[in-house]
């Protein structure tokens, strides 16, 4: 294996640890935190790595990687305020020769929280706002002479909001489970004007996270568990605006849906082992006029340590 792959394998591995890290001293034992902030860390997007790019219609890939570390920002730990930053990004390493990484997705964004309700235990409600950038760094024409998207070095940038409510609310009979509904809607805007028509500006994004714990002393004090076993995550958007000549109602080119779940053994003391489906337009900057149905595994950090 050539020295680039080292190098990226061997950053991705430390970034992933300062990302655990960074969450170990936000979130030590010594600090009791309320729902309010547990719902905020286990409604952020986790790091994960993937093993090749997996089974489906996706080019070949020495693996796909999300880095996604947080910053909390809180004035206290009863706060019904919060906000978080990241300088989130995507990459992709392709099986190809030289194994090039092709114009990562830049994803930085900060997001502010307000709680709406406690109803103890936990059992919260709140509303975020998110301002969110995404590009590729790239400046290169957008199209290619024979008028295809220019994949490898398009200039792809788009700006967005996004605002959206969070429930916590833990369903009965299944005691030892903690659920997160969330909805928002997400308008882009100062984009790149060759995405006009091309590129959905509206979304209404959806996801339904649920976390099992096998602790039962966690269970009977209704304290979340710093590392559940078993987490699930069902996330689904709908495309609105014009998208070429897809109908409103057209499933195929308006509706994404990705399906997640990850088991921590106990082995693996900092990381877990998911596995995730997912089928819809694919999110990797200039590729987005392509349609993905994929099947991958890998490895993925818990929000909650």
């Amino acid at each position: 294996m050539n020295k680039k792959l080292l190098f990226i394998t061997s950053f991705l591995l430390c970034t992933l640890n300062m990302h655990l890290n960074a969450q170990d001293t936000l979130f030590s034992p010594d600090i009791r935190e309320s729902s309010f902030f547990q719902g905020i860390r286990a409604n952020q997007e986790e790091s994960y790595i993937t093993f090749g790019g997996g089974l489906g219609n996706i080019d070949d890939l020495i693996f796909e990687a999300l880095i996604s570390p947080y910053f909390l920002v809180r004035t206290s730990d009863d706060s019904r305020y919060g906000a978080t930053i990241s300088p989130a990004l995507i990459l992709r390493m392709y099986a190809e020769e030289s194994f090039p990484v092709r114009t990562p997705s830049y994803m930085p964004h900060v997001t502010f929280y307000r709680q709406l309700g406690d109803n103890g235990g936990r059992n919260m409600e709140y509303v975020f706002l998110t301002l969110a950038h995404h590009s590729n760094g790239q400046d290169d024409d957008f199209f290619l002479e024979d008028g295809s998207f220019n994949t490898k070095s398009g200039d792809f940038a788009t700006n967005y909001v996004e605002l959206g409510a969070s429930i916590n609310k833990q369903l009965a009979p299944f005691a030892n489970t903690t659920e997160y509904f969330e909805t928002s809607l997400e308008y882009h805007f100062h984009y790149k004007e060759e995405l006009e028509n091309r590129y959905s500006f509206i979304r209404w994004n959806n996801s339904i996270r649920v976390f099992r714990s096998l602790n039962l002393e966690s269970i009977r004090s209704l304290e979340l568990e710093k590392n559940p076993k078993l987490q699930s995550t069902l996330e689904t958007n709908w495309l609105f605006g014009d998208i070429g000549d897809a109908d409103f109602f057209d499933f195929k080119e308006r509706f994404n849906i990705s399906f997640t779940l990850a088991y921590q053994p106990d082995a693996l003391a900092d990381v877990s082992i998911f596995l995730n489906a997912y089928s819809g337009k694919d999110y990797y900057n200039m590729n987005f006029n392509e349609r993905i149905s994929v099947v991958r595994i890998g490895l993925q950090a818990f929000a909650f340590r």
